[in-house]
Order: C-alpha cells, then sequence, then structure tokens
C-alpha cells in the first residue's frame, strides 16, 4: 500500500457500506450518506492535547482503526483517499465557514471539500462539516434547489465564488464559501495547524460534536446537546454533568471516553462561558 493510498475494505466497512464499486454518482451519494452518518465530527483530539496529524496513516488508525472521528481535514483527507481508489475523479478544495458567521465578518480558509467530476459535470462532495454536514453530493449547478436525506441546498455563485446554502425553512443559511482552486497537502497542513493550535481559534476553545443519523441531527455544542429530529421541531438542553456528557459522548456518537484526565479536560465545558 503507498502513502497516497489506505486500506480501502477497512475504511468501507468502517462506513458499512456494502454496495456497489462503480465511479458513479449512485456510488458516490451513497458512500457520502454512509460517512456522515457513521463517523462523528470531533475535535476531542485537540481538547485532549493530542494533536492532529493529516498523514494518511494517522488518519486510518484514528478513525478507522481507532473508531473515532475528526475534522474536516481528517474526514475530507481520508474520504478523498478512498474516492480516488475507487477511482472517482476527484479532487481537494478549500473554503471559508459562513455557517453562523455574520455577513460582513472575515473567515479564514479552514474547512475543506471535495469536487468530484463525472461527464454532466461537477459535484460537491464534504463529509466533514460540523454543524450542518451534507448528507448527500451537490451538483455543481448555481441556484438549482437539491434535496439531501435531510434539509434542501442550493449553492450560489458571485464571480469565481460558490457558497453553499442549507434551507432551514425560513431563510437560505451560507454554509460554506470556496472556489474550484485546486489545493495541495501543503496547504491543508498549513490550514490545519491554525485551526487546532492557534489561542482564538474555535476548536481550541470549544467543544464540537456532530454526526446525523438517517432521521436526525445532533451535536455537542459545550454544555448543550441539540437535537432535531426529521419534521420535529429542534430542542437544546444544558448538560447536567460530565458523567451525562459522557454517556451523550457514548451513545449519539460512538466516542467513548475513560481516561480521568479525559473526563476533567470535559468538564470545563459544562460551565456556560463569561460574557
Amino acid at each position: 500500500m503507498s502513502d497516497n493510498q489506505i486500506d480501502l475494505e477497512a475504511y468501507l466497512a468502517r462506513i458499512g457500506y456494502e454496495g456497489g464499486r462503480e465511479p458513479t454518482l449512485e456510488t458516490l451519494t451513497a458512500i457520502q450518506f454512509a460517512h456522515a452518518t457513521s463517523i462523528p465530527f470531533e475535535n476531542l483530539s485537540i481538547l485532549f492535547g493530542q494533536g492532529v496529524q493529516l498523514d494518511l496513516e494517522t488518519l486510518q488508525d484514528k478513525i478507522i482503526g481507532a473508531c473515532r472521528g475528526g475534522y474536516c481535514f481528517e474526514q475530507n483527507g481520508l474520504a478523498l483517499a478512498a474516492l480516488r481508489q475507487l477511482g472517482f475523479k476527484a479532487r481537494g478544495l478549500i473554503g471559508r465557514v459562513r455557517w453562523m458567521v455574520e455577513d460582513g465578518v472575515a473567515a479564514p480558509l479552514t474547512h475543506m471539500l471535495i469536487c468530484v467530476e463525472f461527464e454532466d459535470g461537477a459535484y460537491i462532495y464534504d463529509g466533514g462539516f460540523g454543524g450542518i454536514r451534507l448528507t448527500g453530493v451537490l451538483k455543481l449547478e448555481p441556484d438549482l434547489v437539491q434535496k439531501t436525506r435531510h434539509e434542501d441546498h442550493r449553492i450560489v455563485q458571485v464571480g469565481e465564488n460558490y457558497t453553499i446554502q442549507a434551507d432551514l425553512g425560513s431563510q437560505w443559511a451560507n454554509v460554506c464559501e470556496f472556489t474550484l482552486t485546486p489545493q495541495s497537502p501543503v496547504d491543508y497542513e498549513l490550514s490545519s495547524w491554525y485551526t487546532s493550535t492557534h489561542p482564538e481559534s474555535l476548536f481550541t476553545n470549544n467543544l464540537i460534536v456532530e454526526r446525523p443519523s438517517a432521521d436526525a441531527r445532533r451535536m455537542i455544542f459545550n454544555n448543550t446537546f441539540v437535537e432535531r429530529k426529521r419534521g420535529e421541531d429542534q430542542t437544546v438542553r444544558e448538560i447536567a454533568d460530565v458523567d451525562e456528557m459522557v454517556a451523550l459522548l457514548d451513545q449519539h456518537f460512538g466516542l467513548p471516553v475513560e481516561a480521568d484526565e479525559q473526563r476533567k479536560v470535559l468538564e470545563r465545558f459544562l460551565v456556560p462561558p463569561a460574557l
């Protein structure tokens, strides 16, 4: 196995995918959904002082071998290798997170996503966005409203910039802004280093865990557990103590926490941040 390859059988088993392997749109869509609902978005490695490494051997050991999750550079880095091994014409892109960011506020290039080319055009694959993760691929066709297993989405274009938007019912919300400029591994290394180490980074100051299921979205953000089942209003409740937090991490995200020092880290996020 080369430096550019992973154990494909192990990856597909990790996401519970047993479908066809021809590099078709149907296959891509099924893998996207399987990945998104199997591998949690999480930044526990950062908070626990374990750091983030983007080489494929480390990603495979962590996400496949240890059954952990990761953030976009880890998840989409692993997925990109898998898609290429399956024969997809795929390349990595980079973008700016606009989810929950006010218009006019600058956002750095800290999100990795994937572009896959077919005869009928390009599609966007994103298996690693924390907060409102895609559960389907999106055709790169501006203003086309596209259904996924959860919300409808669309891509709007202004010049060379594209923005993924999600339909929240009452409004279209920006998710991620990107261009089609190809990226190299060193670009991701730089952005990931900032994201995982900068003292003012979102991921060094907050606990963020997310994973959709077939019929719901669930997320832990610091001391709150957010759940939105299909067809129901979103519920947000405060997590009472570290025992409840550990139970939620295990039950809904497949992330057991056993070490006492790690439980102590989690306790820090049970206190609401000072205003």
